[in-house]
């Protein structure tokens, strides 16, 4: 076996090398190829898959070690040999809200494919993975056995402070916490509260689904009448506050692109008889926000979030169920 530091370089890359025509061919065959297998109209060579190929097409690695933290492996770049997984490549990318271009396969049929913003991605019998954030990142992990990052969605829960007296307010100032963090960190401009009643007699059924437009205003000005507009659709419904869990959320606006669109902010109050006054903030995210841009910014909203409850760290963050 070649060691962790060489195993680029006994593949016979180096720095500035450059496949051309062999890279530039197999790019064009790949982008022929791939509108007929995948039902698309044309395929776009981005600037960093042109890139990728330039660079390493033509090279096989071999596993650098037995495995730092899972079983190393080996890999070949080259766009033919990832063209059986084109479809799931594309869906990946739809997920991510980039383009995805086949770029090889690994010694254990997993098809590689580099995404726009210039990652290794992977997708396997076990999953859809980030291997690294560039292309020699994400080959560097395969050779050496450093462990992926899954494409799953994720979801992180606080306990969530109590600045109000009134539960439901409390859970609406709370919730247009989660409102400013996500327009802060310019994922989307929330224009709406859903308002999801669950019953806590029996087998706990939904008894309420609605939602509540932001009216115009300072976030703590328009506090006080959301809460107004929540008990006001309540009554409608004829629910109680009491005997019922409710959960307010900030969802993307439509027509919110990916992977934007998946990540959303609750807020959940009623729902535990031991502390009916607790209220439980969460984040979750879609597994399009793993990588790139997106998977910073859900970060940043985290942090801000775990800032604003006064956690040392969010209670969970745990992968959510698909």
């Amino acid at each position: 076996m070649t060691t962790h530091t060489d195993a680029l370089t006994a593949a016979g890359w180096y720095e500035g090398r450059d496949a051309g025509a062999s890279a530039l061919s197999a790019a064009l065959t790949a982008a022929a190829v791939l509108p007929s297998v995948t039902g698309a109209r044309g395929w776009t060579l981005f600037p960093a898959a042109r890139q990728a190929l330039r660079e390493f097409h033509g090279l096989t690695l071999v596993p650098g070690t037995a495995g730092t933290e899972v079983a190393a492996t080996g890999c070949v770049v080259d766009p033919s040999e990832a063209l059986h997984a084109v479809r799931a490549l594309a869906a990946l990318g739809e997920e991510l809200g980039e383009d995805v271009f086949p770029l090889g396969r690994t010694d254990a049929d997993g098809a590689l494919g580099v995404s726009e913003s210039g990652g290794l991605l992977c997708v396997d019998h076990g999953g859809r993975w980030v291997l690294g954030d560039s292309v020699a990142d994400g080959l560097r992990a395969l050779t050496t056995g450093r462990a992926p990052r899954r494409v799953v969605p994720r979801r992180w829960v606080w306990e969530a402070p109590a600045t109000h007296e009134d539960a439901l307010e409390n859970a609406v100032r709370t919730a247009l916490a989660g409102v400013y963090v996500l327009h802060h960190r310019q994922l989307y401009g929330a224009r709406k509260l859903g308002l999801t009643a669950t019953s806590l007699r029996g087998i706990g059924a939904e008894v309420l689904s609605g939602s509540v437009p932001l009216p115009a205003g300072s976030l703590q000005e328009i506090a006080t009448p959301l809460t107004a507009g929540m008990r006001e659709l309540l009554d409608a419904g004829g629910v109680p506050v009491q005997g019922c869990a409710l959960t307010l959320t900030a969802s993307a606006p439509r027509g919110t692109g990916a992977p934007y669109s998946s990540v959303r902010c609750s807020v959940r109050v009623g729902h535990s008889a031991v502390a009916p006054a607790a209220a439980e903030l969460s984040l979750l995210a879609g597994p399009g926000t793993v990588h790139g841009r997106a998977d910073g910014l859900v970060r940043a909203c985290v942090r801000d979030l775990t800032r604003y409850t006064g956690a040392q760290t969010a209670a969970g963050a745990a992968h959510a169920p698909a």
